[in-house]
């Protein structure tokens, strides 16, 4: 099947979305059913009509099954909707700030900005119709919490639907199926696998989110999770528990690249391979690969087109945020890539490449050599300004049984001199925020921390 014939097929699924569920009586999370979910969003189009007329609508919920309610009351009222990074009152003021609502969709006692008026989940008949417009803007997504500011992204029902969609059919994810995740629904990827997914493949959600590996062995071995869904910081804390269970067949991970030895660890315990999809909020996902089974090589969705050009993967692909600028069709990711085989091999951020003394170096393989460092659990590397200003200095967070010392020694025959990193700073673990991404804004503190102190 072609681009252009996959992506009208996809734009004809989503439209039905909002007709109804295709499997009423299947359960979606906890005691809703696929049917609740719909009845639910039927009351919100009813309360939104009577209380909320105008602007959008803040979704401010922790169930699924009310956020999935409330999309697709979105989708069938051409309403917009937006999900915040983060439920606290101080990030739902810094979202308002960005974009206005005086509405929010709250599943409990919330507490929300001044002006803002809750707006609770009821029921009624749910009496659907087509989406009308599958690539109108419904929803806006922020991202923040790793390098400050908040950024938002607009998605439209064929971004988010169809990429949920085409997901579940490649992996064969149904009814029989059960979701257990380790990352909140307000993340991208979590808002995909555990709200959206569950949502037009009718498989099931277990509730909550699921952080500690004695929790997550609970959700495989006890609740019957089939499919977990979780990110690399948390894979890395599986190594020293198994987590396998009767009926787990499939694990993703994403939000960032996922060590192998870390994946390979969790293959001999549960004999699953992590699926790793590649991607981001504003792109969607890309592509994908699972390194304990030997696919090594990062291949693309068969919806996804790409090209490379002066070393930077290009894409074009139904999933992309409408607010991306394109190049003759497609978007100039920020991700440095080379051909491999009938895929690509990720060679690091663009802006992850800094001049040190005139010499250009690859933040990322000085990450790399530092972890595979015998006694190094974890590193970020990052670049700081110099004390002059004018050049930059390379520096290296590092979660290690080692000292500094010892680290420097190491690495002195595995680095250029231009590339060891100028200051190193040992702390475990390494800043990370919710969703498993680390969180460079408090990583770059630590060595500003360090700066003040004269360290």
């Amino acid at each position: 099947m072609n681009a252009q014939r996959m992506d009208d097929e996809l734009l004809n699924r989503v439209a039905a979305v909002t007709e109804g569920p295709a499997h009423p009586q299947s359960i979606y999370e906890a005691e809703a059913t696929q049917a609740d979910v719909y009845a639910t969003a039927a009351g919100f189009l009813a309360r939104w009509e009577a209380e909320a007329p105008d602007g959008a609508i803040c979704v401010c919920a922790e169930r699924r099954a009310v956020i999935a309610a409330a999309l697709i009351a979105a989708m069938a009222a051409g309403r917009e909707c937006i999900l915040p990074f983060a439920l606290s009152r101080n990030a739902l003021e810094t979202v308002r700030e960005s974009l206005r609502f005086d509405a929010a969709v709250v599943d409990g006692d919330r507490d929300l900005p001044d002006g803002v008026r809750p707006i609770h989940p009821s029921r009624a008949a749910w009496r659907g119709s087509l989406c009308s417009n599958p690539r109108k803007v419904f929803l806006h997504l922020f991202t923040g919490g790793t390098t400050g500011a908040p950024v938002g992204w607009r998605k439209t029902p064929l971004n988010l639907i169809g990429e949920a969609m085409y997901l579940a059919n490649t992996y064969h994810i149904g009814s029989d199926d059960c979701i257990a995740a380790t990352v909140p629904p307000y993340h991208i990827y979590g808002l995909l696998f555990t709200v959206l997914i569950p949502l037009v493949s009718s498989a099931s959600v277990l509730a909550g989110t699921f952080v500690y590996p004695e929790e997550v062995r609970r959700a495989v071995r006890d609740l019957g999770a089939s499919i977990l869904v979780s990110v690399p910081v948390h894979y890395r804390s599986f190594k020293e528990a198994d987590v396998a269970g009767p009926k787990l067949r499939l694990a993703f991970s994403s939000a960032g690249p996922l060590d192998g030895e870390d994946s390979i660890a969790f293959y001999r315990t549960t004999g699953i391979g992590v699926e790793e999809i590649y991607g981001s909020t504003e792109t969607g996902g890309i592509a994908a690969r699972c390194q304990a089974t030997g696919r090594d090589i990062l291949e693309p969705f068969a919806c996804v087109r790409w090209k490379i050009k002066d070393e930077r993967l290009m894409i074009a692909s139904p999933f992309l945020s409408p607010d991306l600028p394109l190049q003759g069709g497609y978007y100039r990711t920020g991700d440095r890539a080379i051909t491999a085989g009938s895929g690509f091999t990720l060679l690091g951020r663009a802006d992850g490449v800094v001049k040190v003394g005139g010499r250009r170096v690859s933040l990322q393989r000085v990450q790399d050599v530092i972890k595979k460092l015998p006694g190094v659990c974890d590193a970020v590397v990052v670049s700081l300004p110099s004390h002059t200003g004018r050049a930059v200095e390379i520096a290296a967070a590092v979660d290690a049984d080692l000292t500094e010392e010892k680290i420097r020694a190491a690495l002195q025959s595995k680095l250029e001199p231009y590339e060891m990193p100028r200051r190193i700073r040992i702390v475990s673990p390494i800043p990370a925020v919710s969703t498993g991404k680390y969180n460079r804004e408090a990583i770059m503190r630590l060595f500003a921390d360090d700066e003040r102190k004269g360290g």
